[in-house]
């Protein structure tokens, strides 16, 4: 019985139907053919062949619908046990996350919520779908969509940081998320409340890209590490474009006096240092310089 629940859900996910059977040891027919069944003790146990890398249609399939199928497994152990069953994709919070191959059609008849009510909880204006969007399935979830953003897991990242950066708890991540452990997965895209620095005008001017600019540039024109300007600016895509604004942190014009230079266009180590009449090395030691290169608007200690 367990085995043909399995075929069939398999089937629901895609895959062809194939049949179940049973094969006794040749030399003891009170045992099990495959060694693997033969030793899992007093259990019930099956093996399931989702489909065969040398048939070009299964290898296909396996590649693309592998998740589809093995959760069919799962959903086929859950009804033979009669327990609930719960799709990994939908979380405590009433939301779904979209994966590969999902359309209004498929999740409206999966969780049985009619496609006009899918589209009516989520605000749709296009029935097209992109992988990782969060669709809500109730009207009741424990925290609206719309209080609510969509964060991306990046190199280094930890609940800890994640949930200081957008001013809420390790706990609360966790649960809007329906996370069971503090592991991240880089990519990962998280439910986080929506996070308005009402002081975002006055940390920051905006800074607009010019020919030749690049991440690096401008970080080192003002100072700060590039990874911190993705991140204030939310980007996705780490190639400029000409006229682009981007958040960068304000400049304190108080604190450049007589004993700072602005780098100007055109300006080098040698003529900054024939201007003021200082050595190139003091200037590189005063500043920690590396190596010769500047930017314009860079500030230098020259005493």
């Amino acid at each position: 019985m367990l085995a043909n629940m399995i075929i069939d859900n398999i089937e629901e996910a895609g895959q062809i139907k194939r049949k179940a059977y049973q094969r006794r040891l040749p030399e003891n027919p009170s045992l099990d053919y495959y060694y693997i069944i033969r030793e899992t003790g007093n259990a019930e146990s099956v093996l399931v062949e989702y489909g065969f890398i040398d048939n070009k249609n299964d290898a296909y399939k396996l590649e693309n619908n592998l998740e589809e199928f093995v959760e069919g497994t799962v959903k086929a152990i859950a009804e033979y046990l009669g327990v609930d069953y719960v799709a990994p994709n939908i979380s405590s919070n009433g939301t779904y996350t979209v994966k590969r191959g999902d359309t209004l059609y498929s999740i409206s008849r999966e969780y049985n919520i009619p496609i006009d009510t899918l589209i009516s909880l989520n605000n749709l204006t296009s029935p097209a779908l992109k992988i990782g969007q969060i669709l809500k399935l109730t009207s009741d979830s424990k925290e609206s969509l719309e209080d609510t953003e969509i964060y991306q897991v990046k190199r280094g990242d930890t609940l800890y940081n994640i949930a200081s950066k957008f001013n809420t708890t390790v706990d609360n991540l966790k649960n809007i998320n329906n996370l069971t452990s503090n592991t991240l997965t880089i990519g990962q895209n998280l439910l986080v409340p929506i996070f308005e620095d009402n002081n975002a005008e006055e940390d920051y001017d905006i800074y607009t890209v010019q020919k030749g600019d690049s991440l690096w540039s401008i970080s080192r024109k003002y100072d700060m590490p590039v990874n911190e300007l993705i991140e204030i600016n939310k980007l996705t895509n780490l190639t400029l474009k000409i006229g682009q604004q981007l958040l960068v942190p304000k400049q304190v014009e108080e604190d450049i006096g007589e004993n700072v230079y602005i780098v100007q266009k055109g300006d080098t180590l040698w003529s900054i240092a024939n201007k003021l009449n200082i050595p190139v090395n003091t200037i590189k030691e005063l500043n920690n310089l590396t190596s010769n290169l500047l930017t314009i608007g860079q500030q230098l200690i020259i005493q």
